[in-house]
């Protein structure tokens, strides 16, 4: 009896803890998932195995408990059938934990057949050992190569299977999971490896699988880790439905963002010929407002959409080399109307000795500079707005800046060289109503509008001032603001960029008073009257829109609604340009301009097709460009951004320069 139980020791205390988890396994609430249900199998066939082999070395080892040899032999055999049970289960465990399809798996169903086959094999030598069993006590053991098929090689081909399963599918578990397959499996392989070698005669196999099955249970199997995986997953599928959510949100605003950019189009269109043509002075008011009211609908939308790319992580940088003067020119006109119509005063202070050529963003300097200057126009009253542009060197050149209205406006330049980078200090500084010191830290916040008491009236978004902000973190660059309540404030971008040519911009400000001296009437770029262009739109006002654009110029315009009809008249005349709007009933642009340029008999394969659309989500041009349009036109068109982009690619002889 004392050797017995010296023998089984082990055995006994891993029958004592398989007890305590298997009530542990059936008294916890149970999730419902198939691997739970496998698990508890697991535990059952471990503990009924772990008695059998307790039974099995007993009666073998005590001789106060005599029992047939028969029945030594049935318990013997069933020990071993024991062993391979509860590697197979094991073996199914890996794969329920996996949720892998055991039906469509050649490795289970191998595993399948493998079980009945040392089924079969247990069988037949259990019927081969029963004549011979004699008075000899161990007569009744099996010989030697089946026991330890039995016994040790059916356990270790399962349990690495169960392992494979595990290093296969290892990227779906997290890193607890993986530590805790790795340190079961160490413990139970390597005692098995360990049994197969001990001198003695003591049982561990069972030690080690129960320790093993503890360590699974502890680590992946509690009910505190599975609610920890299903608040995971949950929050998997949460993150998945706010990212088709935004998704949608992205499709929706830019194909909302068409269709109210198609009758802008044509409201700024018609209300563009208006102003060319009326006399009189109370209708070109009403004008001036239908524009400025077009204008501000269209920035609000702008906003919306670009806000929407920064928060899907999709707003990029494109860098690419740049004219500061034709940048700042441009911001200037538009600005000085705006300012005009409220009678404030509009000056533009920028450092001559500024390089013309930088490298950056071209667009998104643009549109950080027109959201600031936009604000401080919408919020000023009466007095003034000033943009002043100063800049200082990288490479340590010596600088010596007088600062007004918060910018550089003076700078001493050491010699510098293309390739070197510098810092525009841009500023903007009003005489409006100013922010409160507690509104301050809160200006850059998206929607958020102050005083609105007094700015009710005060037309946006709420969203300018955020997307600068977030635009000018992109690039590096910061932007801070001063204020007095009352009287006005001053805002500071500061924003690297690399030098590309490095000649100064000159007095701009004396151009720019030329400039705006000769803008107050319209005046065509250019007469074309020998060229012939092709419009395709499928909304009849928008062609109208072009022809009334282009009247002036002379140039003659064939116009068609659909792209059918339009390959149909690409192969019967040449057109010197073609403006192809993308998105139209049944084949769009995109779809259309690849058959133009390979059409058999057609006549415009060379032609520059440009991609005329109300598509204006960040990105769009690159995209086109890509596609293979020639160059790209958004809607609202504006008349002196056609001209200069027909003058770009019309022939030369067919065009006289007016400018």
């Amino acid at each position: 009896m004392t050797e017995a139980l010296s023998y089984l020791s082990f055995t006994i205390a891993a029958f004592v803890f398989n007890i305590t988890l298997c009530i542990l396994v059936s008294a916890k609430d149970s999730d419902g998932e198939q691997s739970n249900v496998t698990f508890r199998n697991f535990t059952y066939i471990l503990l009924l195995g772990n008695l059998i082999t307790i039974l099995e070395v007993f009666f073998r080892r005590c001789a106060v408990v005599p029992i047939p040899y028969v029945a030594r032999l049935v318990i013997y055999v069933l020990s071993f059938m024991a062993n391979v049970m509860l590697t197979y289960f094991f073996a199914i465990y890996a794969e329920t934990f996996f949720k892998m399809t055991t039906r469509r798996n050649i490795f289970s169903q191998f595993n399948k057949f493998l079980l009945i086959g040392l089924f079969i094999l247990a069988t037949v030598c259990f019927f081969i050992t029963l004549p011979n069993i004699g008075e000899d006590k161990y007569s009744y053991l099996l010989p030697t190569v089946p026991k330890y098929i039995l016994a040790y090689f059916s356990e270790l081909y399962y349990l690495v299977y169960a392992m494979a399963v595990f290093f296969v599918n290892r990227k779906e578990l997290n890193q607890r999971a993986r530590k805790t397959a790795a340190s079961a499996f160490s413990v139970t392989i390597g005692i098995i490896i360990f049994e197969v070698f001990n001198p003695t005669e003591i049982y561990f196999n069972y030690f080690g699988a129960t320790l093993g099955l503890y360590i699974f249970y502890i680590g992946v199997e509690t009910p505190d880790y599975k609610n920890l995986i299903n608040t995971m997953k949950e929050l998997e599928v949460a993150r998945q439905k706010a990212d088709e959510a935004n998704r949608s949100k992205s499709d929706f605003l830019a194909n909302m963002s068409h269709e109210i950019r198609t009758p802008i189009n044509a409201v700024v269109g018609m209300n563009e010929m208006i102003l060319r043509e009326a006399k009189n002075e109370q209708i070109l008011d009403y004008s001036r407002n239908i524009e400025s009211a077009g204008r501000s609908l269209l920035a609000i939308i702008n906003d919306i959409l670009d806000l929407s790319k920064i928060e899907a992580g999709k707003m990029e940088i494109n860098e690419a080399p740049y004219r500061f003067s034709s940048l700042i020119n441009d911001i200037a006109v538009m600005i000085s109307i705006k300012a005009k119509e409220k009678n404030l005063e509009f000056d533009v202070d920028v450092d001559e000795t500024l390089p013309d050529g930088l490298f950056g963003d071209e667009i998104r300097i643009r549109q950080v500079m027109v959201n600031v200057l936009n604000n401080a126009v919408k919020y000023t009253e009466k007095g003034s707005v000033k943009l002043s542009v100063g800049y200082d060197r990288s490479s340590g050149a010596a600088v010596d800046s007088e600062v007004s209205g918060g910018a550089a406006v003076d700078s001493e330049v050491g010699g510098g060289a293309a390739g070197e980078s510098c810092t525009l200090h841009i500023s903007v500084t009003d005489t409006g109503i100013g922010l409160k010191p507690e509104d301050l830290p809160k200006v850059f916040e998206k929607f958020d509008r102050f005083d609105m008491d007094k700015n009710k009236a005060v037309e946006g978004s709420g969203l300018g001032l955020a997307i600068v902000k977030q635009l000018v973190t992109m690039m590096n660059g910061t932007v801070d603001v001063t204020s007095e309540y009352g009287k006005g404030s001053t805002f500071t971008l500061n924003i690297p960029q690399k030098i590309d040519e490095d000649v100064a911009i000159g007095d701009f400000r004396k151009r720019f008073s030329q400039y705006s001296a000769g803008k107050d009437k319209y005046h065509e770029l250019f007469h074309a009257p020998e060229a012939e262009i092709l419009v395709v739109d499928d909304t009849i006002l928008n062609l109208t829109v072009v022809k009334a654009l282009l009247k002036n110029t002379d140039i003659k315009i064939d116009t068609a609604q659909n792209a059918a009809q339009a390959l149909v008249m690409t192969c019967e005349k040449h057109y010197d340009t073609i403006l192809l709007d993308n998105r139209m009933p049944g084949m769009n642009g995109s779809e259309a301009l690849p058959i133009m340029r390979s059409q058999e008999g057609g006549l415009n394969k060379e032609t520059p097709i440009i991609c005329l659309t109300a598509d204006a989500i960040s990105g769009a041009r690159e995209r086109y460009l890509a596609e293979g349009f020639t160059d790209y036109l958004n809607k609202p068109i504006q008349s002196d951004a056609l001209e200069r982009m027909l003058l770009t690619y019309l022939p030369k002889d067919k065009t006289s320069d007016q400018e």
